[in-house]
């Protein structure tokens, strides 16, 4: 019951921040509120079982993205994809590097921390691989607020027009009320689904269960459905709010020194993997003639969210930039779950 009571400060935090047009808020807002209660000395607890919810949502939200592409991008993708798979091949590499060889981490830190985003899956894998993760989320959170704060001055110095809602453009970012049954029970069998299907996954072993079946299970209802689904805004909050619960009981774990020393060197990582980011999408756009400021938004190493509000800014096509983070999204949930199970397999044989 605390546990549950817990979420409703960082909620209502996180919605104070929403109103301020602030990506991410419930994340950053939960994040804050822990931060706060644990210097007032008051108990904060994250439920026990909110990370399979936050799998579920996520996995569910990922899988309901993909019907949104449009047939016409799907050339344009094809032709980007290889371009993508280097930039996040490159993207790992030189976060592995940096945090094994400068920061002196261990491998299995270095791995988790290295990953281009994705960090409801990391914190999966951290749990899976048993690895302290208080660096990684660390990592991670300064990642994502670094690229939020260049996507807040994309969007700060082109403003969308009034005219134009961002509703209409990419509809899937905002809530979309489920109104009707048919809609309800979709959502439903995405959510039970993901579930049952995802205890069994757990039971092999596999790290991020639910997100994996979850997504799946959300490709084929929006295959078989003749409506057009979108996970509501509440559960998108919720998942966001039990993150950020999360990352920061993980903040207030470290003592002060050592959480400022993993903030620099997360932040001197970021950079690196953004001018990697750069120099592939310059090199790309020389190749075959494409706008470089729309590679850089679709190839950026996380917050899928704040690229696309920047996009959405600056009038650049938001279908590719949407179609590479769930491409880049599916392949960094997938195939770390693909290769821990092999692995998992060879040390039992």
């Amino acid at each position: 019951m605390r546990s549950l009571l817990s979420i409703v400060p960082c909620m209502l935090l996180g919605w104070g921040l929403s109103l301020l047009s602030l990506p991410l808020a419930y994340m950053f807002g939960a994040i804050a509120a822990v931060i706060i209660a644990y210097r007032f000395r008051v108990v904060i607890e994250a439920p026990k079982h909110g990370f399979t919810v936050v799998q579920i949502v996520l996995g569910g939200s990922v899988g309901l993205m993909i019907r949104g592409l449009q047939a016409e991008e799907a050339q344009d993708i094809f032709l980007l994809l290889p371009a993508l798979l280097i930039c996040l091949i490159l993207q790992f590499v030189t976060g592995y590097l940096w945090f094994n060889r400068k920061m002196g981490w261990s491998r299995e830190e270095s791995v988790l921390g290295a990953v281009p985003g994705a960090m409801a899956a990391v914190l999966a894998l951290s749990d899976h691989t048993q690895t302290q993760s208080q660096k990684i989320v660390i990592s991670h959170a300064i990642r994502l607020v670094v690229l939020i704060i260049i996507a807040s001055i994309i969007v700060g110095l082109n403003p969308p027009p009034a005219t134009d809602p961002v509703t209409e453009i990419v509809p899937y970012i905002y809530a979309i009320n489920a109104h009707t049954f048919s809609v309800i029970g979709w959502l439903s069998v995405i959510a039970v689904g993901g579930y049952w299907l995802g205890r069994l996954l757990a039971r092999i072993h596999v790290p991020a269960p639910y997100m994996l079946t979850s997504l799946a299970v959300a490709v084929l209802v929006h295959l078989l459905s003749e409506t057009t689904l979108v996970m509501p805004d509440f559960l998108n909050s919720l998942s966001m709010t039990l993150i950020g619960m999360r990352i920061g009981m993980n903040f207030i774990a470290l003592p002060l020194s050592m959480l400022i020393s993993n903030i620099w060197s997360s932040i001197q990582a970021v950079f690196i993997s953004l001018v990697v980011t750069i120099l592939v999408a310059l090199i790309t756009a020389k190749l075959i003639d494409y706008p470089m400021d729309l590679l850089i938004l679709a190839w950026a190493p996380g917050s899928m969210e704040a690229m696309l509000f920047a996009a959405i800014a600056m009038k650049v096509n938001v279908g590719i930039v949407m179609s590479s983070h769930i491409i880049r999204m599916s392949l960094l949930h997938v195939i770390p779950a693909i290769v821990l199970a092999f692995q998992a397999r060879r040390h039992r044989s």
